[in-house]
C-alpha cells in the first residue's frame, strides 16, 4: 500500500476508485434481481413454468451452446450456399460482456488520462521515476561523499572532472596564499619536492581538513565538504613539478609517499 500510494491525493482518488467499484457491484447485483422478479412477473401472466436454477444450463448460455445438436434446425436460416447451411448463433454472452468492457474501459482511459487528466501518461510517468531516481542517486552521493576521510580519500588525479572541481576551489580558497600558479606566497610553494607536512593525497587532505593554525593555516573542514577537500588535494598533486615562476624556495624536507594507501607521489610542503 505503501508503494502505491504516496501522496493524499493519490489515496483519495484509490478511496474513489473502490467506492465506484462498490457501487458499480451494488448496481449489477441490483438489477440482476431487477430483471429476475421481471421475468417472473411476465412469467406468471403468461402462465408459464418458471424453472430454476440451473448451473449447468447458465454455463451453457454463457458459452454459447444452449442449443443442442438435435435442434440445430430450429435455429437454422434460409441462407443455402451450395448445400451449405448458416445457424443462427449468436455470440457468445462472456464475449460480448468483454466487449462491452473493453467501451467502458476506454471511455475511463480517455477521462482518466486525456480529460481530466488525474493521472499522468506513460512517458509523465517515466520521467516522474527518472526524477525519483535522480533525487535518490543525489542523495546516495551526498552521503557517500560526507564519508570521505583522510584514511579513504582516493587518488583521482586522472580524473577531469575532479581536477577541475579541485581547480575552482583553489582558484577561490587557496591561490590567495599559496599563489595562483602553486608557487607560494604566504605559504609553501605546492610543486615542488618538498613538504612540511606529508606530500600524498591522504597527507595533503588531513591538512587541509584541520588547517595548521600556529602557522597561519586556517581548517577548512566547516567551509568544503569531504568531497571537495578531496578534490583540491588531487588538484594540487597534478601542480607536482610544473616549475611556476617566482616560485618560493622550498620548504621542509624532500621525501616519499610513506604509508600512503593510495600510493602517490611526494608532493610540495604545505
Amino acid at each position: 500500500m505503501e508503494n502505491l500510494v504516496k501522496s493524499g491525493e493519490e489515496l483519495i482518488q484509490l478511496l474513489i476508485l473502490l467506492v465506484l467499484i462498490i457501487i458499480t457491484v451494488v448496481l449489477l447485483v441490483v438489477v440482476l434481481n431487477v430483471l429476475n422478479v421481471t421475468k417472473r412477473i411476465i412469467a406468471e401472466k403468461e402462465g408459464k413454468v418458471i424453472k430454476s436454477f440451473s448451473f449447468s444450463e447458465w454455463w451453457d448460455e454463457m458459452m454459447g451452446t444452449s442449443v443442442p445438436l438435435e435442434k440445430e434446425e430450429a435455429i437454422l436460416l434460409d441462407h443455402n450456399y451450395d448445400g451449405i447451411r448458416e445457424l443462427d448463433n449468436h455470440l457468445p454472452p462472456w464475449w460480448k460482456g468483454l466487449f462491452y468492457v473493453t467501451i467502458v474501459f476506454a471511455i475511463a482511459y480517455i477521462g482518466i488520462y486525456h480529460i481530466w487528466n488525474t493521472s499522468p501518461l506513460q512517458d509523465e510517468e517515466y520521467q516522474i521515476s527518472m526524477d525519483e531516481a535522480k533525487k535518490q542517486v543525489e542523495a546516495y552521493q551526498a552521503k557517500l561523499s560526507n564519508s570521505i576521510d583522510e584514511s579513504s580519500v582516493k587518488l583521482l588525479v586522472s580524473d577531469a572532472k575532479v581536477v577541475a572541481s579541485g581547480k575552482e576551489i583553489y582558484v577561490g580558497k587557496c591561490a590567495v596564499c599559496h599563489g595562483q600558479l602553486g608557487e607560494g606566497g604566504v605559504g609553501p610553494n605546492l610543486t615542488d619536492e618538498y613538504w612540511l607536512h606529508g606530500g600524498t593525497v591522504n597527507d595533503i587532505f588531513k591538512t587541509v581538513k584541520y588547517g595548521v593554525p600556529e602557522k597561519g593555516m586556517i581548517s577548512w573542514k566547516a567551509t568544503l565538504k569531504p568531497n571537495e577537500i578531496q578534490d583540491v588535494s588531487n588538484f594540487i598533486l597534478t601542480m607536482q613539478g610544473s616549475n611556476p615562476p617566482n616560485a618560493k624556495a622550498p620548504q621542509g624536507e624532500k621525501g616519499t609517499a610513506k604509508g600512503d594507501s593510495t600510493a602517490a607521489k611526494p608532493l610540495a610542503s604545505l
